[in-house]
């Protein structure tokens, strides 16, 4: 996920402000606008529906997009729902299509329950595109997100430069089927494997993307397995837990950790130390190339890759101020 909302074009600033607050409520918004700010008979339409309206992935991704559509001239829908479920989502993208945007771009909540969805919605004549997560069908025109294997794998890395010695590590999840994370996962078992110095325990679920429910879960770990170095956090939420469980266990300087994404509670903790590090999927960009590459689709360009991974960033104090474009709003 972290995942959010939504990581248009709008004749006035009033207005674009009053479409950002509106894509972090569960509901629709919409403008048209030229390149050069005027009224254009003749435009596309397109549709943006993110994981949630609930997460500064996904608001920093719709800003990306709807800024790119303004600079497009084109019509922007944005509509989520309000929680990370595919039976949340499902329902909103079925009304999304009755609304016969020209494309729509998705990031899928779950890449099974999605996939029929989104196969109903290519076969009325809907070209489809997914960002962050995966879905599994052939049928998107393409898909465009931050490498989450390469995430992973970075972000493991890192945790194994800041807790050198070795030790117990741990990655924390919210379920298994969210394509993402379980890349970032698989991300992270590769950074350590053959380094016998390591010892990788089992997954921590949440069960749901609950803050309250990570910061348990972490605590619990941490009480079990005093040898923990160092523990992935896999999105926002549970990198919020996972501080907040750091910090009351007196672990805060102790432990390398590490939140992928960059929201600003995020970025506070690095600052604080309970975060040591945070990998950034950059979701502006990811909404923007969302615009441009559905656009050249419409355009009659065919030649767009299925397939579009982008790198992610590892942010630490050190770097923080030199890759600030790479934080979430």
């Amino acid at each position: 996920m972290s995942r959010t909302v939504t990581r248009a074009a709008l004749a006035t600033a009033a207005a674009v402000s009053a479409l950002s607050l509106a894509a972090c409520s569960s509901g629709t918004s919409s403008s048209t606008a030229s390149s050069d700010g005027s009224s254009s008979s003749k435009h596309h339409t397109i549709a943006f529906i993110p994981g949630c309206t609930c997460d500064p992935y996904y608001s920093t991704e719709t800003q990306g997009f709807q800024d790119a559509a303004k600079a497009a001239g084109v019509t922007a829908i944005v509509q989520g729902s309000a929680n990370f479920q595919a039976s949340e989502q499902i329902p909103v993208l079925q009304a999304v299509v009755q609304k016969h945007p020209d494309a729509i771009v998705i990031d899928p909540t779950d890449a099974t329950a999605l996939a029929a969805p989104i196969e109903a919605a290519v076969a009325q004549g809907i070209p489809v595109m997914t960002t962050g997560n995966n879905v599994n069908t052939d049928k998107i025109f393409t898909a465009i997100a931050a490498s989450s294997v390469k995430g992973g794998l970075l972000g493991g890395q890192e945790l194994i430069k800041q807790a050198p010695n070795g030790g117990d590590v741990v990655f924390v999840h919210i379920k298994p089927g969210i394509s993402s994370i379980d890349d970032r996962d698989t991300g992270f078992k590769q950074s350590f494997a053959g380094n016998s110095k390591y010892n990788v325990l089992p997954e921590l679920y949440a069960g749901q993307d609950s803050a309250t429910q990570a910061a348990g879960l972490v605590q619990a770990a941490l009480a079990a397995h005093p040898n923990i170095v160092a523990i992935f956090a896999s999105n926002v939420i549970t990198a919020e837990g996972t501080a907040n469980a750091v910090q009351a266990a007196g672990k805060t300087g102790k432990i390398a950790v590490l939140g992928y994404d960059a929201s600003p509670q995020e970025v506070t903790h690095l600052q604080a130390g309970t975060l040591t590090a945070l990998v950034s999927q950059n979701p502006y960009k990811i909404g923007q190339l969302a615009v441009e590459n559905s656009v050249k689709y419409l355009g009659g360009d065919k030649s767009i890759p299925k397939d579009q991974p982008l790198d992610p960033v590892v942010l630490t104090k050190d770097n923080l101020d030199a890759n600030q474009s790479a934080l979430y709003k």
